[in-house]
């Protein structure tokens, strides 16, 4: 009920800024026309990443063919994951990635910005990004790290929490990670090793054949639309939740600053709205996309299976006590974690106050 009430007034926020679009200026579609390149490293088989081309469509038909925006698949003009570097040099205009993709550059940092284990639900990180710090510490880090000519548009996803874990056999207790190999990255992957699981990173694309020819015994990679849409119910049986290790996920538009100074004010504004309306499409469409991916997967045998408790617990434990060791380290860390979790707190607690747990109290006695 929490993320509900959140997410409802959320999102009628960001049907309040998106009725401003079609408000626009006659004069403002007299202006010069920009084309622009923009590059995802993420499959385009993703429903999320579907709705986000479909957006930059989108705006320009409500632009009237001001804004043209050429929005390319991983590799379509530079290689995946190199997006980053390509817009500081102005090689692309824009890019839909997040920090965390090149952990190599932003470190434990970049995870706090989109996903991390124990971290917050999407519509908790939205309310930071747009309402709190977020924004301007994520830009403050992305300058930090080299990337001067690099700015933060905005958010244009949010989606539910990732599948725990696709794996061949049960997990019934920590110990059973051992000797596994799982494609996952990042800070994650640390946690899984601490238990004995071997980390392999790969590429989304790379993930089926990986699992079919046993390279890897088992994965993590997205939401169950995700998952299906890869075919990974194809070559793995059993589907672990919740999510601990990526609560909730949201993935950013950003712009070479001198490519976003050539777009007129009036259509920035309308590119802003446009993606953080887009960002709530995708959560309220991905919730429902998600219960119909789990229904045709459980009809070609797929097992949904809650992680024990115990095992989540005991993940979540592990996941703190990294955290703490990297805010005790990071000097960078510390002061992000701190106002992100100072703002989570309120924002928690008035949640908590206001909203009743129908559920909760229907289960009552």
């Amino acid at each position: 009920m929490k993320k509900r009430l959140t997410a409802y007034c959320l999102l009628m926020a960001a049907l309040v800024l998106l009725a401003g679009v079609f408000a626009l200026p006659p004069e403002a579609a007299a202006g010069q026309k920009v084309k622009l390149q923009i590059q995802t490293p993420y499959p385009t088989s993703f429903p999320f990443v579907q709705r986000v081309a479909k957006m930059w469509q989108r705006i320009k038909t409500i632009s009237g063919g001001q804004v043209d925006v050429t929005f390319f698949p991983p590799g379509g003009i530079v290689p995946a994951y190199s997006e980053w570097d390509a817009m500081q040099k102005g090689t692309l205009d824009g890019a839909f990635p997040v920090p965390s993709d090149v952990r190599g550059v932003f470190g434990p940092l970049g995870d706090l910005f989109n996903q991390f284990p124990g971290g917050p639900a999407s519509e908790e990180m939205v309310a930071w990004i747009y309402y709190g710090n977020g924004k301007a510490l994520l830009q403050e880090l992305i300058e930090s790290k080299g990337f001067s000519n690099v700015q933060v548009i905005g958010i244009a996803n949010l989606s539910l929490a990732e599948d725990e874990l696709w794996v061949n056999k049960k997990i019934e207790k920590p110990e059973d990670y051992k000797g596994l190999k799982i494609r996952t990255y990042g800070q994650w992957g640390k946690v899984l090793e601490s238990v004995g699981a071997s980390v392999v990173t790969l590429p989304g694309g790379e993930v089926y054949q990986a699992m079919e020819r046993g390279v890897i015994d088992a994965c993590e990679l997205g939401t169950s639309a995700d998952n299906e849409s890869l075919h990974i119910n194809e070559v793995a049986k059993i589907a672990y939740y919740p999510g601990v290790h990526s609560p909730g996920n949201v993935h950013y538009v950003l712009f070479n600053k001198k490519s976003w100074a050539k777009v007129p004010p009036e259509f920035q504004q309308l590119i802003e709205r446009e993606i953080l309306a887009t960002a709530f499409e995708n959560y309220l469409a991905g919730t429902v996309e998600n219960a119909a991916a789990r229904e045709r997967m459980r009809a070609k045998g797929t097992q949904f299976l809650e992680l024990p408790m115990k095992v989540q617990k005991f993940l979540v434990q592990k996941t703190d006590t990294m955290w703490d060791g990297v805010a005790s380290k990071d000097a960078a860390f510390a002061k992000v974690f701190k106002d992100q979790s100072a703002f989570l707190a309120k924002h928690r607690a008035l949640i908590g106050e206001i909203q009743p747990n129908i559920q909760a109290i229907r289960g009552s006695k």
